[in-house]
């Protein structure tokens, strides 16, 4: 009987050793599982960390002229450079840190390129802060220049000079505008509608302000052919009428928006001509007396083209020289008078020998009725070549307008700072991912 009692506690003691054991191993393990889980929550922390840490390094590293000239921010790479840097980045921070397994990172910039026209809307909004928005829209920050056109450029592989702007001929250039040559013309029509609509400064600050962001970025970066916004220089003398019309001449953009302002203005000048019953009647006078008869019609019309056409050449000479014209005039803002319109060759090459010899027959009479409209005061109100130009702005198509601001930016990047500078090679924002310790982690980040 004792022996087997032994027996019995030998066994229960050898049992409690084994649960004890047991539960010895069973906490051991807990311990190293929960130093395990530690451990991969602590490299994650570090890894996500890291990461985001990461991410502001490669957006600090934005292009240091492009945000001083343009306010826009955004940084040089590609893929694999962002990779390997990535990857130092890694190597460096991790170095002795709990054993971290790194495995590499891999980074895809797709759709963060500088050259997405959208990304580019929301890179130019971002530089330009609300005071920005409101000096621009009240006038300031725009100098007169000393000239109106000519400067002395230096010629390079990339652009030549002629007349006095500059022309570029680098065909490789021209291609990778963000434009592409993107044409888009404004037809007459709706630049006068556009004007009638506006109507005064007043008026003209209201649109911008409404607008949008890439009409105050015009009016605060970019050069025209009577005012200018910095001392920088642009390859392009004449930046807002390129624009309007997207030529690569400088000289040719300029030929083109003034005689698109001539249009708009002789357009305008035979509006008020026609609303102004004295000049009406003095037409209606005169062509009688010189043209008796049905072609009568004929001749007041030649005179009434004629006479807005020599109003205009008044307007356009006082615009290039920054000063104010109406938009629709009154007779105490009307310049010219007739006399000098019945001299000019503009009436005489259209009219018959009888008329012109009835006219010179009649003269003195005619410079009796003409007397009223030679007696005019000028007043100085009105727009001037700035707000001519930015009725056409405001009336382009709004993806040509911002096509045209990216090339322009492009363009003087290139004069000014790196003769290969593409937009499509410069990003607003980074991703990229990470391997560690057989786990994958995600980044993402932008400009805000």
């Amino acid at each position: 009987m004792r022996r087997g009692r032994f027996r019995s506690i030998d066994n229960k003691k050898g049992s409690s050793a084994v649960l004890t054991a047991m539960i010895f191993v069973a906490f051991a393990i807990c311990v190293t599982s929960a130093i395990g889980i530690c451990r991969e929550l602590t490299i994650k922390s570090e890894c996500e960390a890291f990461g985001r840490v990461w991410t502001k390094a490669i957006l600090s590293e934005y292009d240091l002229p492009l945000m001083e000239d343009y306010g826009i921010m955004a940084y040089f790479g590609n893929d694999s450079e962002i990779s390997d840097k990535v990857e130092y980045y890694m190597d460096y921070s991790t170095a002795d840190r709990l054993g971290i397994d790194i495995g590499g990172a891999n980074a895809d910039l797709t759709g963060y390129e500088l050259g997405d026209p959208d990304n580019f809307l929301e890179a130019m909004k971002k530089g330009l802060t609300g005071r920005i928005i409101g000096d621009i829209a009240f006038g300031g920050g725009r100098s007169k220049r000393s000239e109106i056109i000519g400067s002395n450029y230096i010629g390079s592989e990339d652009y030549e000079t002629s007349g006095g702007g500059r022309t570029i001929g680098n065909k490789v250039v021209l291609d990778t505008l963000p434009s592409g040559g993107m044409g888009g013309s404004i037809s007459l029509e709706g630049i006068v509608s556009k004007a009638k609509a506006l109507g005064s400064s007043e008026g003209i600050k209201g649109a911008i302000s409404a607008a949008g962001s890439e009409v105050i970025f015009i009016e605060k970066h970019f050069d025209n052919a009577v005012t200018y916004a910095s001392d920088k220089e642009s390859l392009f003398r004449n930046e807002w009428e390129y624009v309007i019309n997207g030529s690569s001449s400088d000289d040719e953009n300029l030929r083109v928006v003034k005689r698109n302002v001539f249009l708009m203005r002789n357009a305008l000048n035979l509006v008020s001509l026609y609303k102004d019953p004295q000049k009406v009647q003095l037409i209606l006078q005169v062509a009688e007396s010189i043209t008796p008869g049905p072609l009568g019609l004929l001749t007041q019309i030649v005179i009434a083209e004629a006479w807005a056409a020599l109003e205009t050449e008044t307007d356009m000479r006082e615009l290039l020289d920054n000063e104010r014209v109406p938009i629709i005039k009154g007779p105490a803002e009307w310049k010219t008078g007739l006399g000098a319109v019945l001299d000019s060759d503009k009436v005489r090459k259209d009219l018959d020998d009888e008329s012109k010899e009835l006219l010179n027959e009649k003269r003195d009479e005619i410079n009796a009725l003409d007397g009223i409209s030679d007696k005019v005061s000028v007043l100085r109100d009105g727009l001037n070549y700035d707000e001519h130009l930015m009725i056409m702005i405001l009336a382009m198509d709004e993806r040509v307008r911002l096509l045209r601001i990216m090339d322009l930016v492009q363009i003087n990047m290139k004069f000014r700072y790196y003769r290969d500078f593409n937009m499509m090679e410069y990003y607003v924002g980074t991703r990229f991912s990470i391997e560690a310790n057989g786990r994958s982690y995600e980044f993402e980040d932008s400009y805000k």
